[in-house]
């Protein structure tokens, strides 16, 4: 064959994987050696995505997808689809999980600790779907420039459809992973806060509902307004969503419950 992945498309893959990969990592190391973080709700949020997404609804989701009568059904109905499963359930799934670490910790729903669950939440996704995700899309074009994967004797069909997937891809539709995985992050940082508040406050079930809701229209209105219009507009829609959610939550700042420190001398900033 003579596909060719440009030079172009590698740096872009490279990129992206370091941007979803390195720099989330880096980032949680700086800060925790910062002390800017609550290690324990970074922890329980790092489990929830795990535990919501990893471990059941993506292997929930796969088994339904091999079901010959489910398959029709997607087919038949794929606006459905999209709202019900790729945004109601992830809704479903990840805000409950979300609300369960809110209220196994009772002691720890700061402001601060609802940042670190949410980042540990987001992070986790940002590097075991979508920086994984570029870094096996990085190590398959070099392999196939260098002309490993021929060698390696591998399904020929699936190896050249996926090849041909990546050398026709533009480079900045790879550097899109970049922005989008910042404004879910956004969003799960606002979602983590929003139910930490709720917990708080004794409205946790009138929270959850909220982000939930909120999580459904997220995750279908990208999915469909990438698919019908356009994916720049499915990215300026998660820009907008993200950060006009995550304005209005901040606002909730000062309603948060205070630090508490060992030493009675010390005030919470």
């Amino acid at each position: 064959m003579n596909i060719v992945i440009s030079g172009s498309t590698i740096l872009a893959m490279t990129i992206a994987a370091a941007a979803t990969t390195l720099l989330p990592i880096g980032l949680l190391i700086f800060w925790a050696v910062r002390r800017k973080l609550s290690m324990l709700p970074l922890g329980l949020g790092l489990v929830s995505f795990l535990v919501s997404q990893v471990l059941t609804r993506i292997p929930l989701l796969t088994a339904l997808n091999q079901l010959p009568a489910w398959q029709s059904f997607s087919a038949a109905h794929p606006i459905l689809m999209t709202v019900a499963i790729g945004g109601l359930t992830a809704g479903l799934f990840e805000e409950s999980a979300r609300l369960g670490g809110a209220l196994l910790l009772k002691e720890k729903r700061t402001f601060r600790d609802g940042c670190s669950f949410g980042i540990g939440h987001g992070f986790c996704e940002v590097i075991l779907l979508t920086g994984m995700s570029e870094i096996s899309n990085l190590v398959l074009a070099l392999m196939w420039n260098g002309g490993l994967l021929e060698q390696a004797g591998l399904p020929q069909e699936a190896l050249i459809a996926a090849v041909e997937a990546l050398a026709g891809t533009a480079p900045g539709l790879f550097y899109l992973a970049i922005p989008e995985r910042v404004f879910a992050v956004m969003y799960h940082l606002a979602a983590s806060l929003l139910i930490f508040w709720g917990a708080s406050h004794g409205r946790k079930g009138m929270t959850w509902l909220a982000a939930v809701l909120c999580h459904t229209l997220l995750n279908s209105g990208a999915v469909l307004l990438a698919q019908y219009l356009s994916v720049w507009a499915s990215e300026l829609f998660m820009a907008v969503f993200a950060g006009a959610l995550l304005a209005a939550v901040l606002r909730l700042k000062e309603t948060f419950p205070l630090e508490k420190f060992s030493n009675p001398n010390l005030k919470a900033e």
